[in-house]
């Protein structure tokens, strides 16, 4: 999910699998990720519900808490809240989805009792990943009980350390560990190198487009609450 640059190819991944989820039959289907700090959570959660029923509950969810000024701006909200407004929201759609009826007093949100409609078929609070590319994403994520969705931009053996740590987080708060879904850039080639320069030149590009859009490189986001690791 990306807005306001022409860094986005879609601004509602769970419409767009909608779409996906009425052309085919078993294919299994996700989003990587719903921006859960823009959006209202009931609302997620409905139609997290409504695409359960559509799919015949194939689908897995993916969620983050964004990392793009420009987007925040966008929506006028206040980046410095991003991790407390993902907690909460997360909190609001798993109780959405798993009780029949629930209610929430919280900072951000203040929900009197009731239920979403139509109910999942199936149960999809339990298919719940998140990014976890800063360690305190890691660590929120963990104590949620949700598994690990992890962007691969580092080396193997830094990634492997990231799942350890987040798998023992994991079953600290009670949860059984669950495999990490890793999303990686394969170049496929007649020979080795050809995919080297394949890579180079498009996934240059890549990584150019994600700068122009997060603005990584000048340094803004260690100065930003809940950003400070974006800072090394």
């Amino acid at each position: 999910e990306h807005h306001f640059t022409g860094y986005a190819m879609s601004p509602a991944p769970l419409q767009l699998l909608a779409y996906f989820a009425g052309r085919t039959r078993r294919v299994e289907l996700g989003t990587a990720v719903i921006v859960l700090p823009w959006h209202d959570p009931i609302r997620v959660a409905e139609q997290i519900a409504l695409l359960d029923v559509m799919c015949g509950g194939r689908c897995l969810f993916g969620f983050g808490r964004g990392a793009a000024s420009v987007e925040y701006e966008g929506f006028g909200i206040p980046m410095g809240d991003a991790r407390p407004r993902f907690a909460e929201a997360a909190q609001i759609i798993v109780k959405a989805l798993r009780d029949e009826s629930f209610e929430h007093q919280g900072e951000f949100y203040k929900i009197a009792r009731t239920s979403i409609r139509p109910r999942p078929i199936s149960h999809p609070e339990r298919r719940f990943y998140a990014s976890s590319v800063s360690p305190e994403s890691a660590d929120l994520i963990a104590k949620l009980g949700f598994g690990m969705l992890l962007i691969m931009q580092n080396e193997w053996a830094k990634c492997r350390e990231d799942i350890v740590k987040f798998h023992a987080t994991a079953a600290a708060a009670g949860f059984p560990p669950r495999p990490p879904i890793i999303l990686t850039n394969v170049s496929v080639a007649e020979s080795r190198e050809e995919a080297r320069e394949r890579a180079v030149r498009y996934l240059g590009r890549k990584w150019q487009s994600i700068d122009n859009h997060y603005h990584f490189s000048d340094g803004h986001l260690g100065a930003v609450k809940g950003y400070e690791s974006y800072g090394k």
